[in-house]
């Protein structure tokens, strides 16, 4: 398969210096001793990578081997996984964005994980995963190229003090939503009455999944065929047009709230700023971090019923292994290892919110249950959670979509009033389309 929606890169610059970068902190080769290298992207805080360094050790020392741990600053996965892979410098064992693997796979680099999952199969524990896309979702020509190893939630937060006030309960479908939004804002005394992310980066990619998965819509075909601006365009078109209605019609929205990201939204929030937020799990890490006097007025909403399903946007994200490693089979079980039931409550008690289990048995756990927050998610929103791919399993032009932002734009479009909703489908679909030529 043609590796152009790999190196499809927009800035050739970055592109060198990158390399340059990645051959200078891997160097040569690794000799065939008991060592291996693993970069992960989702242990951004000190207290991630104390814990994950922790786990690292602890492999380690089970099995008389070096674990050499990279945190990856999720700012430069896409460039530095690209450089990587381009200059056949990737690590034994990686945690990257959600379609990395199928990515590399296609270029050649990946090890199967087959047999994982097979073993999975036959010791139940493949029974017991949240989801079955959590796994399904890494299937790609007649292999699954990484194992799940946490799930990395989003939801809508609520103030029930506003929704109390305005004599309103908790909405539970989109007609209810756009009530509540109304009734809640309250520009007199700064508070809006919903907060998201608008702008060309990835967070936004995420909130457009959650209302175009709710109005029925999707990027790809179950067949893995790209969908966007074909058979899902009018479900794609009605929501983007919901989105914007919040901005231009229902006027319930910062004004300046296509520049946002994640922080922007999440900040507003925690000022008490806005009475429904979209946003990651690290909502309620800094919740009861820097605001829990507020915790008694927050809520997770329940996943919301759109015209085409109950459905919200998250990660299952992927383990996966080079397959030139020196050391291909200690990387897979140390992948297997990390995975297992129980072993990964260092990293969920770190940063509370941050990051969630695969394994169903793991919702026990004390954890998830010290805090209303914590609790609210896992059974209003988690059940629900499917992933960028959805109907389809995973196809390896998805790490260029997802990586390249190119879903993000259409809000950002939309929001400016630079395009109409049709319009900024439209030239979505035919920059993915390209990935397929």
């Amino acid at each position: 398969m043609s590796d152009k929606f790999v190196i499809n890169r927009r800035d050739t610059l970055a592109l060198i210096l990158g390399t340059m970068v990645a051959t200078a902190i891997t160097g040569k080769a690794m000799s065939a001793d008991a060592t291996i290298s693993f970069w992960a992207t989702h242990t951004g805080t000190p207290e991630l990578k104390a814990a994950m360094q922790g786990l690292c050790d602890q492999f380690a020392k089970e099995k008389g081997v070096t674990v050499n741990y990279q945190p990856v600053d999720g700012s430069l996965v896409y460039p530095k996984f690209l450089t990587a892979v381009q200059g056949g410098a990737l690590p034994d064992v990686a945690d990257g964005w959600s379609y990395h693997p199928l990515q590399f796979a296609a270029m050649g680099q990946m090890e199967p994980m087959d047999d994982i999952i097979d073993q999975w199969k036959s010791n139940g524990e493949l029974a017991d995963v949240v989801n079955d896309y959590a796994y399904k979702k890494f299937f790609w020509n007649g292999h699954y190229w990484a194992i799940p190893w946490n799930l990395d939630a989003r939801a809508i937060y609520y103030r029930k003090d506003l929704l109390e006030k305005a004599g309103l309960k908790e909405p539970t479908n989109w007609d209810e939503f756009v009530e509540a939004t109304i009734k809640t804002n309250d520009p007199d005394n700064g508070i809006y009455g919903y907060t998201f992310p608008a702008g060309v980066f990835s967070i936004t990619q995420h909130f457009y999944m959650m209302v175009m998965l709710q109005a029925g819509g999707s990027i790809l075909a179950k067949d893995g065929t790209l969908a966007f601006g074909t058979s899902s365009k009018a479900a794609n078109v009605k929501a983007l047009q919901w989105i914007n209605d919040f901005y231009s019609k229902y006027k319930v929205t910062p004004e300046g709230i296509a520049s946002y990201n994640t922080d922007d939204s999440h900040n507003l929030f925690l000022q008490g700023r806005a009475a429904f937020a979209y946003g990651t799990g690290q909502v309620i890490s800094r919740l009861l971090t820097e605001q829990p006097d507020l915790i008694p007025n927050v809520g997770v909403l329940n996943v919301l019923q759109g015209p085409g399903a109950k459905l919200i946007a998250g990660f299952y994200n992927p383990l996966f292994v080079w397959n030139k490693s020196p050391n291909v089979q200690l990387a897979k079980d140390f992948a297997n290892w990390l995975v297992q039931p129980g072993r990964l409550q260092p990293i969920y008690k770190a940063y509370p919110g941050a990051s969630w289990p695969i394994f169903k048995k793991e919702f026990a756990a004390d954890i998830f249950k010290s805090s209303p927050l914590l609790e609210e998610m896992t059974t209003k929103v988690v059940p629900f959670t499917t992933d960028f791919a959805y109907p389809s399993t995973g196809v390896p032009q998805m790490g260029a979509i997802d990586g390249q932002n190119l879903f993000a734009e259409p809000v950002n479009d939309v929001i400016s009033g630079t395009k109409t909703p049709e319009q900024a489908v439209d030239d979505a679909n035919a920059k993915m389309a390209k990935l397929w030529s």
